[in-house]
């Protein structure tokens, strides 16, 4: 070998390698852009954002001009809007085809409709499913559907992608059947890593379906993973502040793993609102030495305030503002939106329908004073403004009901202030549960809004288990002891509207939907009651309770601070 060949050698050794990886998650089946509200100099302004149109343009855009584009989902393609209910995911995996993605991992809410829908939402893919955390018993419809990981290829280069699923949350959330099994977060990201690196792979991404914190709470654990794309938390990530909203970290998160070696964590909001743009470089030795990028917030060209659309002057104020900012005007695709066309028709004819007026917005939080999306959580000190309203127009149709209770996680957003419609109920409920009624005490009444949070914060289940109420109300302390942090528990009497102490020993009739009927999100105590005979199932769809609620009261507004089911909140002491 020459003199010149081996310095050639030694250079390319030394090269560094450079990917770059364009990412969504949570869309939650938002399939059309949507009306939405940015600040721009103080003033409201609403925009149309998010979409995926918006999405397959500005994935075509930055695959054009990247280095080595790989395009991840980070899962929970499922459930959301009326393109869901009606299409089950049909229509989610023929956009994702389209778009063309390298790596899908399941989401929690890919088993909301049970085994046979994911498979079906599988069997049109044209793109690799990853979870290493999930297996199937033989001979479910589910089995060889996935791989732990994928290794691609790129210039020469080998990339693992290892996808993980929420374990707990997808266990005690969804209706997956007993075929599936579900294994450690932890244990199977660490055994697939170690399996990996055995086979002399040094760069790996773990697509992870498993929240921002848990996914923080991974990189620093877990040695060899390099990056992390997530999804589960609906994080918004970087620099919106000027713009009014809310993000829980910065684009990318940059940490050190136990050995001290970098990783860079990444997530993309929600409902096809953000594509995540992350540039990574590595050494020879597959260590990341640089990660940046941008999280790219997708809105249209039209600006409107006070109702009346911007002039020239003011529009070209405002594109002047966000030019160098995370936000991106971005056209619609086409294709993709003639292809979304052909979906639209059939839910356009089954949701124009109004139902009523909302005469405030209607905000929501999941947890009191803690952030969810961009609603920034120190507004709402009694959290959801929605949810209990909710839970009284599940009550007002149960006419046996003392209380009702409703998960935090049922209710998919706020409302603004306007008309609703059809087709507005169901995004808001767009899951296909029923009411259901137990006869329960008011000791087992306390005891599931105890495993309720439980669920939450001791058992790393899913916030959604929050729990709202409607002629029930209660203070919440999270530095008690587990199983005492839901204390001064009252209850509306039906007939005489005064509240009275909650007893023990006394007998109750309660109205929930049937996912917590069931003893999803931790709700165990239902699940023992529902196996005792005490659940009764109504059959009333819960969405459509809600449409028939709005319908009789005709204004709906949100309830006095004395109606609202949490009296007080004390977050956890840190």
């Amino acid at each position: 070998m020459t003199s010149t060949n081996l310095l050639a050698q030694q250079n390319s050794k030394n090269e560094s390698f450079k990917l770059t990886i364009l990412h969504l998650n949570d869309h939650h089946a938002h399939l059309d852009g949507e009306d939405f509200e940015l600040n721009f100099d103080g003033i409201k302004t609403k925009v149309e954002l998010g979409g995926f149109p918006r999405v397959a343009t500005k994935i075509k855009e930055l695959k054009a001009k990247a280095i080595n584009p790989l395009v991840l989902h980070a899962g929970d393609a499922m459930s959301g809007t009326l393109y869901y209910t009606i299409f089950k995911g049909q229509a989610d995996v023929e956009l994702m085809n389209m778009i063309g993605f390298d790596a899908y991992t399941l989401g929690n809410h890919e088993f909301d409709e049970g085994d046979k829908v994911l498979a079906d939402f599988i069997d049109k893919a044209k793109f690799p499913i990853v979870t290493s955390n999930v297996e199937v018993k033989k001979g479910s419809v589910l089995e060889n559907r996935w791989k732990p990981y994928i290794i691609k290829d790129i210039k020469g280069e080998k990339v693992a992608i290892i996808g993980l699923e929420s374990a707990n949350k997808t266990k005690s959330s969804s209706r997956a059947s007993e075929d599936v099994v579900f294994f450690d977060e932890f244990f199977r990201a660490q055994k697939y890593v170690s399996e990996l690196q055995e086979k002399g792979i040094n760069k790996i991404i773990l697509l992870s379906h498993f929240g921002y914190e848990n996914d923080l709470e991974l990189a620093k654990k877990i040695d060899g993973i390099d990056i992390i794309v997530g999804g589960d938390s609906h994080a918004l990530l970087g620099d919106f502040k000027e713009f009014g909203l809310s993000s829980v970290g910065e684009y990318p998160t940059k940490t050190l793993s136990k050995n001290s070696k970098n990783v860079c964590v990444v997530q993309a909001w929600e409902y096809a609102k953000v594509v995540g743009e992350l540039n990574v470089e590595f050494n020879s030795k597959g260590d990341v030495i640089n990660c940046g990028g941008k999280p790219n917030l997708l809105i249209g060209e039209t600006f409107t305030q006070n109702d009346k659309e911007l002039n020239k002057e003011q529009k070209s104020a405002i594109l002047k503002k966000i030019e160098n900012s995370n936000i991106s005007i971005t056209k619609e695709n086409p294709e993709i939106l003639a292809k979304l066309n052909h979906y639209k028709k059939e839910i356009e004819e089954k949701s124009k329908e109004v139902v009523g007026v909302i005469k405030e917005d209607l905000r929501h939080i999941r947890i009191p004073m803690t952030n969810y999306g961009d609603m920034d959580g120190s507004l709402l000190p009694l959290g959801s403004e929605i949810a209990p309203v909710i839970a009284e127009a599940f009550y007002n149709l149960s006419l046996r009901a003392d209380a009702c209770i409703q998960n935090a996680g049922g209710v998919r957003s706020g409302l603004l202030a306007g008309e609703i419609n059809v087709g507005g109920v169901y995004t808001l409920l767009p899951f296909s549960n029923t009411l259901f009624e137990f006869d329960i005490k008011g000791s087992e009444i306390k005891q599931l809004l105890e495993d309720a949070i439980i669920n939450y914060n001791d058992n790393r289940g899913s916030d959604g288990s929050f729990p709202y109420a409607y002629a029930l109300r209660y203070d919440i302390d999270m530095n008690r002891e587990k199983n005492s942090r839901v204390y001064n528990l009252e209850i509306k009497d039906r007939k005489t509207k005064k509240w009275q102490p909650l007893e023990a020993d006394k007998s109750y009739v309660i109205v929930t939907n049937s996912y917590i009927a069931n003893g999803k999100d931790g709700y165990t105590t239902l699940k023992e009651l529902s196996n005792r005979g005490k659940g009764i199932d109504t059959y009333l769809d819960y969405a459509m309770s809600f449409v028939n609620y709005a319908k009789e009261k005709k204004e709906i507004s949100r309830l006095p601070k004395d109606e609202h089911c949490i009296k007080s909140y004390t977050l956890l002491k840190k």
